[in-house]
């Protein structure tokens, strides 16, 4: 006569100590498991990475597109049109147009500061004409 564990199945081996007593909601975490949690996290960093980036790249690349450029070149205009009025009152006062552009500039206090990235103004001094170097959008 052979004697069995209580609980064992017939002709099944017997098993005792510590894992006989473990079922198997009570396994633990195994290395599959593991391995599919670090690709699942690995996905998911890869996905908000490419997110991040690409927001990143799109908020670049609406600063290079310049929303404000119009606002600086209306900043532009205005500073030439205090260009003129300063030029006006030179005239009326001296009965002439100042002999160079650094004249000009020096007629201004502070001197003209233009907004758009390389704007400056041209200066005919027979004429007494003033221009904004970049007039357009594009290029301020």
């Amino acid at each position: 006569m052979t004697t069995r564990a209580i609980g064992a199945a017939p002709g099944g081996p017997t098993q005792s100590g510590p894992r006989a007593s473990r079922s198997l909601d009570e396994r633990g975490v195994g290395l599959v498991e593991i391995a599919l949690a670090l690709v699942v996290v690995a996905i998911v960093g890869a996905v908000l990475y490419t997110y991040f980036a690409s927001t990143a790249k799109t908020i670049e690349t609406f600063q290079q597109e310049r929303p404000l450029s119009q606002a600086r070149l209306a900043a532009d205009q205005a500073t030439l049109t205090a260009i003129r009025t300063s030029l006006q009152l030179y005239y009326g006062q001296h009965g002439g147009w100042p002999a160079t552009k650094e004249a000009v500039a020096a007629l201004m206090s502070p001197p003209p500061a233009f907004q758009c990235e390389g704007n400056d103004f041209s200066y005919d001094p027979a004429t007494g004409e003033v221009r904004l170097l970049r007039n357009d959008l594009v290029r301020c």
